[in-house]
């Protein structure tokens, strides 16, 4: 199975790392996950959200290692954040996570999430 993600040069090229359009074959099997915090293993939840955020992609990866399915297949991903982070904190663990392949994303700033020590919440699509 190849998932397909790409950038048509009919639009403005991406303004940060993501692929306009990911492209999912007929026969796969969609993977849907919860919006993943940035608790630790233990279920400790950090102050910063830098920490969160790392916290937050490494559940994903190993929700998905626990189903059997590869980063790259992942096709689409949803940020919510409650303040900045750092950008070149949040660019090395997403480029560490996305492979050079990054999926469909969407990134929004709100006002709260389901507590108030929550400071990020993403959710992730996959395909096996």
């Amino acid at each position: 199975m190849e998932i397909r993600k790409s950038n048509p040069t009919n639009v403005a090229p991406p303004v940060a790392q993501y692929s306009h359009v990911t492209v999912i074959p007929k026969d796969a099997e969609l993977v849907v996950l919860s919006g993943q915090i940035g608790n630790d293993k233990n279920g400790q939840l950090p102050t910063d959200i830098e920490t969160q955020f790392g916290n937050a992609l490494e559940n994903i990866k190993s929700i998905l290692e626990s189903e059997g399915v590869d980063l790259k297949n992942v096709f689409k991903v949803n940020f919510w954040f409650t303040e900045k982070m750092d950008r070149e904190r949040y660019l090395e663990e997403w480029s560490k996570f996305a492979n050079q392949t990054p999926p469909a994303t969407t990134l929004a700033y709100v006002s709260a999430l389901a507590r108030p020590e929550i400071k990020v919440e993403i959710e992730a699509w996959a395909a096996k």
